[in-house]
């Protein structure tokens, strides 16, 4: 039988013992960074009638923004670069399982790391468009009895978004590993098409929605 376990696997690495999933995401995040860089010089290049990779670049960046624009109206110039950042992270962190390397999503810590900057952006985008003193008075409306209610609710969040994230990755993986234990032939392959590629734009698609449906209650 596979191996599972819940907690993430720990390497030496000089010197020092990390969890593969830290060092996974350091290696995605300095991927990322420099596809950033490239697609930044590419930009300089484009033309009025986009080709080739300016195509993607802008399907991508004004799908994403006007799905924004339509949970978070004006907001979305703010709210729809990191959410697309986070979008992008979660898919590549997941994907590399494709390259047989363990997805930096599959650790809780990772996936409560991205369900916090979810949080910070719901509660910036508010304060930037109402300011800290309506916050308050509108997380305490219509009496003030229902502010501890409303903070907690708003702090569940993040939380429920990460365990969520981090189940459906990690049943994902179970899924696949019981699989190639018990049938190692065709049916693996064609179930990792599911599992590793629609499943994953499934869960990013998610998290991005759900990331903008908080941002939208706590400024509507």
């Amino acid at each position: 039988m596979p191996e599972i376990s819940i907690m993430p696997h720990r390497i030496d690495f000089f010197g020092m013992e990390l969890g593969v999933s830290v060092v996974m995401g350091w290696l995605v995040t300095i991927l990322l960074l420099i596809a950033c860089v490239i697609v930044n010089r590419k930009i300089k290049k484009f033309k009025d009638k986009p080709t080739g990779l300016q195509n993607i670049v802008e399907l991508i960046v004004e799908g994403v923004y006007n799905f924004s624009k339509g949970k978070v109206g004006h907001n979305a110039d703010f709210c729809a670069p990191v959410v697309l950042t986070l979008m992008t992270f979660i898919a590549a962190a997941t994907l590399v399982e494709l390259l047989g390397l363990p997805p930096a999503t599959e650790d809780l810590s990772c996936t409560l790391g991205l369900g916090l900057i979810s949080f910070s952006l719901m509660n910036v985008t508010a304060l930037k468009e109402f300011g800290l003193r309506v916050r308050i008075k509108r997380m305490a409306s219509p009496i003030f009895i229902v502010m501890p209610i409303r903070v907690l609710t708003d702090c569940v969040a993040p939380i429920s978004m990460a365990l969520r994230l981090f189940a459906n990755v990690l049943v994902g993986s179970i899924i696949m590993k019981l699989v190639y234990a018990a049938i190692p032939v065709v049916l693996p392959a064609a179930l990792s098409v599911y599992f590793n590629l629609i499943h994953v734009a499934i869960q990013t698609f998610v998290f991005g929605l759900l990331t903008l449906n908080y941002t939208m209650e706590a400024t509507e």
